[in-house]
C-alpha cells in the first residue's frame, strides 16, 4: 500500500529539499520502517539503536494524532496521507 509522508523542515534538508516521499506499509511503524530501508538518512531520525520508533516522532494521519506506541496498530490505506512531527514538550 503506497502511502504519502511529509516530512518535516528539518528532516527536509535530509532529503535534499524533498517535502512528500512515497512509502509502502499497512501501519504506521511499518511505513515509517519502508522510509528508513529505502532511504537511510531517516532511520537514524527515525529508530532507537533497538529499531524502535523514537519516542519524540508522532505523526498526523487523517486527523489524528498518532504516537510512538500507537504506531504499530494504526492502521493506513493506499493513498492516505500521514504528516511527520517532532513532539513538544515543556511547561
Amino acid at each position: 500500500m503506497t502511502v504519502r509522508v511529509q516530512l518535516p523542515p528539518l528532516l527536509r534538508h535530509a532529503m535534499g529539499g524533498e517535502r512528500w516521499l512515497e512509502a509502502d506499509g499497512t501501519t504506521v511503524a511499518a511505513v515509517l520502517s519502508d522510509l528508513a530501508e529505502n532511504r537511510p538518512a531517516l532511520a537514524l531520525h527515525l529508530f532507537d539503536e533497538q529499531g524502535n520508533v523514537r519516542h519524540n516522532v508522532v505523526c498526523v494521519h487523517a486527523g489524528t494524532v498518532v504516537r510512538a506506541r500507537e504506531m504499530a496498530s494504526h492502521r493506513v490505506q493506499t493513498g492516505d496521507e500521514l504528516v511527520l512531527a517532532n513532539a513538544l514538550a515543556g511547561g
